[in-house]
């Protein structure tokens, strides 16, 4: 049976479809080819970064036989990547830990969730090494399911943290020593200083005991010299009036002797009080200069006092500033030989008052300009006989100047001489040093 023949028309439109439909499908192929080559490149770009990648990636089934690893795990179990393949990651499970890891491991299955495991991996030398593991559960794929384990080596940190623990009780050990021999020192420094202020305290008695004591006997002696010195009991020889002045001399030196020790047991004390009081400089200094002038006479020492403005007053204790000068003018005629020259003057300079002795006496080394503030310390050329002082009157003088707020300073040239410096406020100072201080109206 024959059909219809198509005409031209009906055969230019199968044509026309027939062309289409092959279009159609070698388009449908050129995008095939193009995505397997774009999933291609992404694989081929997954596995560089999975086996490159710096920590140990293992991939395995459900049941934890091993399908994949990286690199990093063939170091971490210390076998080649290769070997790995096909074993089941429970077999590579501390022994005793394996029936618990096959348990968490179905449990994972079932919940599907990313989880964190603790696991103690026995590597091929027989180590077994701390490890956390994060474990993902991959889509399925195929029909099955993959489980994707980051694994972390931990020993390093465990040790590293374990050192850490180790130093830190060695140094709170160490602390605790330190702190114990720290407080065993302070216990001895305090019961060594208790001791030093008893010792003190028993000195500063005793002197001040013993300065009472020769006091009495010196006075009485004083009263008999004036007795005989009187004629009272009839008079006496030029020779014996000579003795007598002689006895007389002695007796005023040793009472000095014990007022300086008896001021410095004072000093020691803290029983000093000050009597604060505007007080005329230049008049203060002609009471104190008289007591020691006959003196300078004798020995022929020439002593020149500069006088200043007789309206200036300083703030500060009238008989403490005498008792400084008169040891000053004191210092400078024992250290100043025959024909020498001491001279005493003073000026206002920044609110202070400078009161300056000078001497050309032997002079002080420089390296005991301190010293001999020190008490009990007397300095003397060599070949030169005592002094005849205590040590004390440079010590007391500093002490007494820094509790009315000055202080006392020496310049000296060896050969040359020596100038001493008193430093006192002009105006009223809240320092009392370590005396106490009551102030008077004035």
């Amino acid at each position: 049976m024959t059909g219809p023949v198509p005409n031209s028309s009906d055969l230019d439109r199968f044509v026309g479809e027939l062309s289409g439909r092959v279009t159609h499908s070698d388009r449908f192929d050129d995008q095939r080819a193009s995505a397997s080559r774009i999933l291609e490149r992404e694989r081929d770009r997954y596995h560089t970064l999975f086996h490159s990648a710096p920590d140990p990636y293992v991939v395995t089934d459900r049941t934890g036989t091993i399908e994949e690893v990286n690199a990093a795990a063939g170091v971490l179990f210390g076998v080649p990547g290769s070997l790995l393949a096909k074993r089941s990651l429970a077999d590579s499970i501390d022994a005793g830990a394996r029936d618990d890891f096959r348990t968490r491991l179905d449990g994972l299955i079932r919940s599907g969730r990313t989880d964190k495991w603790l696991l103690a991996l026995e590597v091929r030398d027989g180590r077994i090494i701390p490890v956390e593991a994060t474990v993902i559960v991959a889509p399925e794929r195929d029909g099955r399911e993959s489980l994707l384990w980051l694994l972390r080596d931990t020993s390093v940190r465990l040790r590293t943290e374990e050192s850490m623990h180790a130093l830190n009780r060695s140094l709170n050990a160490r602390v605790a020593q330190r702190t114990r021999e720290l407080e065993l020192a302070l216990e001895g420094e305090q019961a060594a200083r208790k001791e030093a202020e008893a010792a003190n305290r028993i000195k500063t008695e005793l002197f001040a005991r013993l300065s009472h004591e020769f006091r009495t006997p010196l006075h009485a002696v004083s009263g008999y010299l004036e007795i005989l010195q009187q004629n009272i009991h009839g008079g006496l020889t030029s020779e014996q009036r000579r003795d007598v002045e002689r006895i007389h001399q002695a007796q005023e030196h040793l009472m000095t002797l014990v007022n300086m020790i008896l001021d410095f047991a004072k000093l020691e004390g803290g029983q000093i009080e000050l009597v604060m009081a505007e007080i005329p400089i230049e008049e203060t200094l002609r009471i104190a200069e008289t007591l020691v002038a006959p003196q300078f006479a004798k020995k022929s020492i020439t002593y020149t006092h500069r006088p200043g403005d007789p309206s200036l007053t300083v703030f500060a204790d009238r008989e403490k500033v005498q008792q400084i000068v008169l040891n000053l003018l004191a210092n400078a005629m024992r250290f100043t030989p025959a024909g020498g020259t001491v001279d005493l003057d003073w000026r206002i300079e920044n609110d202070m008052l400078l009161i300056r002795v000078r001497d050309t006496g032997s002079g002080i080394p420089g390296d005991k300009t301190e010293q001999i503030f020190e008490p009990f310390v007397q300095l003397r050329a060599a070949g030169s006989v005592p002094s005849g002082g205590t040590g004390l009157g440079l010590a007391i003088s500093r002490d007494l100047a820094r509790a009315m707020g000055g202080d006392v300073r020496v310049q000296s040239t060896v050969g040359l001489g020596s100038t001493f410096t008193i430093l006192l406020p002009l105006r009223k100072h809240t320092a009392a040093g370590k005396l106490s201080a009551s102030s008077a109206a004035g």
